[in-house]
């Protein structure tokens, strides 16, 4: 791996600073992504930025949470904003950093929809207790994690987090069985403040559409759905343990991506528009967009569909790439996306 983790979890405690992903931003981009067409006010579908499309600058400590909405509006003429647990950096319980983040989300007319939330120690690349243990006391304490975040959401006004199922034990029915338990006593609480809990294709078992759908069937509540993600990985069904480098590395298992969002579209309470390389025309080269904003055009899906840049990231673990910086590739795909829908 071309980065050190230890140097990351460094930066990251630094990312709470006051150094703003603005100033990193030139005048001419700026004016390029205010200049850019905007969706068309009749369609319904919306556009939205994740925050995990800026990873490699938390990792410098060149990111900060709370500048996150005054960029979606001011910078890329946006008015959703999603978010990724680990931009917080600890700030989740910060009653006062909350309120602000809220406020400065009033402020400039940005809508919180989402937190991606991972617990995952980016040290050790080692998942936190799971939902989906075949441990009770395990998936309890995942409960009690997922809470936390649940708080997190209602505060800064977003209506869903999403959840991993990460499980290397059981068979695929027992799994299913134990999230369905842990899931639903989730839902019990995040209801109180009506927040869903979406489940995201993030490899493994949640590779397999027709397991997720089926998960949601058994949970049976206005509270869970689903976050299709065009990501290859992301539908890689034996998914290697989780290392950032592995994020360059092919898929040998796959399920197919465009049935696999088809199939989660009918539960989608959100949409991540998973971009990782483009040519020189603005073509996405990993994932045919045409097909699937048709896909999603064809449901009966309405709302935001995110901008995930994840090129920036792969471009840390290969020494010689064309990957466009984390501006560069959020412009790429927000003009490719605008095109589309």
């Amino acid at each position: 791996m071309i980065l050190n983790r230890r140097k990351f979890i460094e930066q990251i405690g630094k990312a709470g600073g006051t150094i703003s992903i603005s100033s990193l931003i030139s005048s001419s981009a700026f004016i390029s992504a205010c200049e850019a067409t905007k969706e068309s006010s009749d369609s319904k579908l919306k556009i939205s930025l994740q925050a995990f499309s800026f990873a490699p600058l938390l990792m410098a400590g060149k990111f900060n949470l709370k500048d996150f909405p005054e960029m979606v509006r001011n910078t890329y003429q946006l008015d959703g904003a999603e978010y990724w647990s680990i931009a917080f950096t600890g700030r989740e319980n910060n009653e006062a950093f909350l309120k602000e983040l809220k406020q400065k989300s009033d402020d400039n007319g940005v809508n919180n929809t989402i937190i991606l939330v991972d617990d995952l120690n980016f040290l050790t690349m080692e998942w936190g207790s799971s939902l989906a243990s075949l441990s009770s006391e395990e998936r309890s304490r995942a409960i009690d994690f997922h809470k936390v975040w649940v708080d997190t959401a209602s505060k800064i006004g977003c209506h869903s987090i999403r959840i991993n199922l990460n499980s290397n034990d059981g068979t695929a029915e027992e799994v299913k069985e134990v999230c369905s338990e842990s899931i639903s006593k989730l839902i019990e609480y995040s209801s109180q403040s009506n927040i869903s809990i979406v489940i995201e294709n993030h490899g493994g078992l949640t590779a397999d559409a027709k397991w997720v759908t089926g998960l949601i069937k058994n949970i049976d509540s206005e509270f869970i759905g689903s976050l299709p993600d065009f990501g290859d990985h992301n539908f890689c069904l034996n998914r290697e343990k989780l290392d950032l480098g592995n994020l360059a590395k092919p898929c040998e298992m796959q399920y197919d991506k465009y049935l696999g969002v088809k199939e989660l579209l009918p539960y989608a309470k959100g949409i991540s528009a998973k971009s990782q390389h483009f040519d020189e025309s603005g073509r996405e080269t990993q994932t045919d967009y045409n097909k699937m904003v048709e896909l999603i055009k064809n449901s009966n899906y309405s709302g935001y569909i995110g901008i995930e840049y994840e090129g920036a990231m792969l471009a840390q673990f290969i020494e010689e790439s064309d990957y466009l910086s984390p501006h560069e590739g959020v412009l790429a795909t927000k003009a490719l996306l605008e095109k589309l829908i």
